[in-house]
């Protein structure tokens, strides 16, 4: 999962860089990374694709949230809290979109995320 750590959050500015940026390379980077693992089918990746639009924006949008109206210390392990929590919900939807092997989808959501996450920080941060 990539997470936002811009500091302007000016109108359309702060859309882009805190929603639509992390988004679009955290769909790019998990469908590369379900394509190498195998995931090729139409509806695998559709699969990838909805997962982070429902998991991305929902967890950025919490992020952005905390940084205007409170201040919890957004460090590595509230990150890896958080990251827990994005790779389950993307587990648990996929095994109930295809009813395959729970491990594999695990490892799946697991490898997706990761990815997505270190790909982020090096490009967004």
């Amino acid at each position: 999962m990539l997470y936002i750590f811009y500091s302007d959050y000016s109108g359309k500015r702060m859309l882009i860089n805190n929603l639509v940026e992390p988004l679009l390379l955290a769909i790019t980077v998990e469908l590369s990374v379900a394509l190498l693992i195998g995931f090729n089918s139409r509806k695998q990746l559709l699969a990838v694709i909805l997962v982070n639009l429902i998991t991305n924006p929902l967890l950025n949008y919490i992020l952005v949230i905390n940084r205007l109206f409170f201040s919890v210390t957004i460090n590595f392990f509230v990150i890896g809290f958080l990251e827990i929590i994005v790779v389950v919900v993307e587990w648990l939807i996929l095994w109930w979109a295809f009813k395959e092997n729970p491990r594999k989808l695990f490892l799946l959501a697991c490898v997706m995320n990761f990815a997505s996450y270190v790909v982020g920080v090096l490009i967004l941060k």
